[in-house]
């Protein structure tokens, strides 16, 4: 519970202070006023603790709890701002503008887990290159790095790099693999069936990839029936 005589956040319910023996007030509405004149002040991280000492005091407090969860958001807790919502559907289904708040919640989470992605792939590609330089002979770092453009949409950059790794290694069936898919990606389909054809022909039946490979295959006939 929160103290306003002295300024401190009491770790428990007793409702008395025990920093400067001040009897707290006992209504959750009174914190739930409170916590919404914070948020309305722009004072998100006290609006959390005030709307948190709302609904401690009532959990089925579906206002105070819905606004925890806004205030939540705007301090960047999103996990627990989460949990706020998703109590809130189990109370009160139909609470206004909580589905709302759920979608606005995972777009902002969205937006993160994209910078970091972003993050994540400049770095891979950047080491992958950073290895190609080091030895232009190395097979796996060109072979790698095709398979990164691939997985991040670069079709041609890749089509590049499984090029350079098909000249130091010719009888690589998921170097093959990779060429049908750089090429399906890219709308040469009658190259990729010949080069899945070559990566069906070299690949032992263990093959990591042999499911893929089929799969791949078999969109590629479909694909020549299509046209």
């Amino acid at each position: 519970m929160y103290c306003f005589d002295c300024d401190s956040d009491i770790p428990d319910q007793s409702y008395v202070c025990r920093k400067c023996g001040i009897q707290l007030p006992t209504d959750s509405d009174w914190y739930f006023k409170a916590g919404m004149d914070a948020l309305g002040a722009g004072e998100v991280e006290m609006a959390v603790t005030l709307l948190r000492n709302c609904v401690e005091i009532n959990p089925g407090h579906t206002s105070g709890r819905y606004n925890l969860g806004i205030a939540l958001c705007l301090s960047g807790q999103h996990d627990e701002a989460l949990m706020q919502f998703v109590t809130i559907l189990d109370l009160d289904p139909d609470y206004p503008g909580i589905y709302t708040a759920l979608g606005q919640l995972e777009l902002a989470n969205f937006k993160v887990h994209m910078e970091v992605a972003e993050m994540h792939r400049a770095a891979m590609i950047h080491f992958f290159t950073l290895a190609t330089e080091k030895d232009n002979e190395d097979v796996d770092a060109h072979f790698t790095l095709a398979n990164a453009y691939l997985e991040t949409g670069d079709p041609e950059k890749a089509l590049r790099c499984l090029k350079r790794a098909l000249s130091l290694d010719s009888d690589s069936p998921a170097i093959y693999f990779s060429l049908a898919r750089a090429l399906k990606m890219l709308g040469r389909h009658k190259e990729a069936r010949a080069m899945a054809k070559k990566a069906m022909l070299l690949s032992p039946p263990d093959a990591p990839f042999k499911e893929d490979l089929r799969t791949l295959v078999a969109e590629l006939g479909q694909l020549n029936l299509a046209m």
